[in-house]
């Protein structure tokens, strides 16, 4: 018996000591296992230490400025699309828009234009206009836009002209944003409004875009912290980092080498495969004595690149020039294209240009309706010229992105917030990318006048030097010419600015003022009464009135300006001490 319990006792023992045995290996072989992967661990960690660490030394990583992480109001959003780079904003609205980066509203579709459905209404023709800034209404209310304008033009509810003007797009951004969103719409009829920049190969962005893009919270602290993550990301392009940081070079190498030529070969693609009619309406510039066209072909003077593209495709084209030189022609008295049908720039309609667009368009679509294909001319076609229309194309296309734009946009934002040293920084690296930005210099003058620095008239008189035709820069020197009593000189650069926009009306109310103060009392007035036309409730014009006609001795007529004045401004002291004096030397 003690022996049997002694061999189970022994027996047990060992089987314990076998356990402890296996236990113990088990243990070894799951070290080992481990062990590879923590090695690997630590590599990486040590890795990524050390890359963090020779970034950082070598200074590497692109800054975080570049990179806007907080958005500032702006109708425009980053684009994950890097053809498109950026589109409108879905479902925005503003009650004080600037008609230039805000507009009244978009639609939910994110277009500036009326609510509309994506499933056609029963007997309903739809006209897809594309397009830049043209087609957008840059400077223009709603009501005013070339597609609201021909949509009134039809009438009733038969045909309905959707705007997909998006500011700056080339034309193969325009086409890419017909495929990826327009044809959900199912158009009829397609038209491509064909401005000269379309050929640039690049969307030319203006707006500060950061902030448009959700991404994990993780990724924008680790962008801000981590110089080797900044740097892999902007590089690889990570989580649209790469495009938010260089924008234009992401939509370069997207749209490639010769935008129009692909742009109009999809454009008829995707015609036959939808069987939409498309069309080109080619957009004129609006000088000062004519309204031409721009871009021929190399070796024949009357045919333009952009309507051989379009007919290599079989796609009509039609030039609005003569459209816009009819109406000219048939218009009483003598017009001046640049300022009739322009915003005074050659080139965004005013809301008579882009009336008188809408009638072209409707002509256009007439004939279309009626089977006629509005070619603008015969177009002489061979291998050799259809070759030499692509090279053509390319060669317009060459022009180099101004990120100097991007700067100068966002300083005019903080210009207006009155952060004056941090506009001005803007400004300054807007000229350090392009020193001839007229626009940068003047806005850089008026910063610095605003700071009460003395090199502000030196910035609008390089402005003038770049543009000779800038109002702007030759309003703004006037105003620092009369504050330094200055007067002559004054004048003469109000008289400049009045030639080239007759109806500023900031130059005629201060040249009105100036010839006060010379005591010519008869021109100060005729440019005044011509101020007041223009803007009835301009206060300080009016003030400036009463004050020419008091200088006459015409104090009744000096008593009803310097009344309407004050109706208009009550806290305004110049023109309540003129009308008092006025009313006590009638008394007299």
């Amino acid at each position: 018996m003690l022996l049997s319990r002694t061999g189970e006792l022994m027996e047990q023992i060992s089987k314990r000591v076998t356990n402890n045995m296996s236990s113990k290996q088990r243990s070894r072989v799951l070290l080992r296992r481990l062990a590879g992967p923590a090695v690997a661990v630590c590599t990486t960690l040590l890795a990524l230490l050390a890359g963090e660490t020779i970034v950082r030394v070598l200074g590497r990583a692109p800054g975080i400025k570049p990179i806007q992480l907080d958005s500032y109001d702006c109708i425009y959003k980053r684009s994950t699309n890097p053809i498109l780079g950026f589109e409108l904003k879905a479902n925005c609205r503003s009650d004080n828009p600037d008609l230039i980066q805000t507009y009244e509203r978009t639609n939910s579709h994110g277009q500036r234009d009326s609510e509309r459905t994506l499933e056609k209404p029963d007997g309903v023709r739809r006209i897809l206009l594309l397009g830049d800034s043209v087609v957008e209404g840059y400077g223009l209310r709603e009501s005013e836009t070339i597609s609201r304008q021909l949509e009134d033009l039809y009438g009733g509810r038969s045909t309905e002209v959707l705007n997909f003007g998006v500011s700056a797009y080339c034309t193969l951004a325009e086409v890419e944003l017909l495929e990826v969103k327009g044809l959900r719409f199912d158009p009829d009829v397609v038209i491509i409004v064909f401005v000269e920049n379309d050929f640039d190969n690049f969307n030319r962005e203006a707006f500060p875009l950061g902030g448009s893009i959700d991404r994990p919270a993780v990724v924008e602290a680790l962008f801000k912290k981590s110089h080797l993550f900044r740097l892999a990301s902007v590089q690889l392009n990570l989580f649209h980092l790469g495009a938010e940081a260089d924008p234009v070079r992401w939509n370069k190498d997207a749209i490639g080498d010769n935008n129009v030529a692909e742009g109009f070969q999809r454009l008829r693609q995707l015609a036959d495969s939808h069987g939409f009619q498309p069309l080109v309406a080619i957009w004129p510039r609006f000088l000062d004595d004519r309204i031409a066209n721009v871009c021929f072909m190399p070796q024949n003077n009357k045919q333009l690149v952009v309507e051989h593209l379009a007919a290599m495709h079989g796609i009509p084209s039609v030039r609005l020039s003569e459209f816009f030189q009819r109406h000219r022609a048939e218009s009483a008295g003598t017009v001046n294209p640049r300022l009739h049908y322009s915003c005074g720039d050659e080139l965004h309609p005013s809301p008579e240009g882009a009336r008188v667009a809408a009638g072209a368009l409707k002509l256009i679509i007439d004939d279309l309706d009626a089977g006629r294909v509005p070619w603008a001319r015969e177009i002489s076609r061979s291998a050799q010229s259809d070759a030499e229309a692509i090279a053509a194309a390319k060669a317009l296309g060459r022009a180099k992105p101004n990120y100097a734009r991007v700067h100068n946009r966002m300083g005019t934002e903080l210009l207006k917030e009155g952060k004056l040293k941090e506009a001005a920084a803007e400004f300054k690296q807007a000229i350090e990318a392009d020193p001839t930005h007229a626009g940068a210099h003047n806005n850089l003058g008026i910063a610095y006048e605003r700071m009460g620095r003395q090199e502000a008239q030196a910035q609008f008189e390089r402005a003038i030097q770049l543009r000779s035709d800038f109002t702007h820069a030759h309003f703004n020197l006037a105003r620092i010419l009369i504050k330094t009593g200055r007067i002559n000189e004054a004048v003469a650069e109000l008289r400049r600015t009045i030639q080239i926009d007759p109806d500023h009306v900031g130059a005629l109310n201060m040249l009105g003022m100036a010839h006060g103060r010379q005591q010519k009392f008869a021109e100060a007035q005729a440019h005044l009464e011509r101020a007041v036309r223009l803007d009835p409730n301009h206060a300080e014009a009016r003030s400036n009135l009463g004050a020419a006609y008091a200088g006459q001795g015409r104090l009744r007529e000096a008593i009803a300006q310097f009344e309407a004045a004050l109706r208009i401004d009550p806290d305004n002291p110049e023109a309540r001490e003129n009308l008092r004096r006025v009313k006590a030397a009638l008394q007299e």
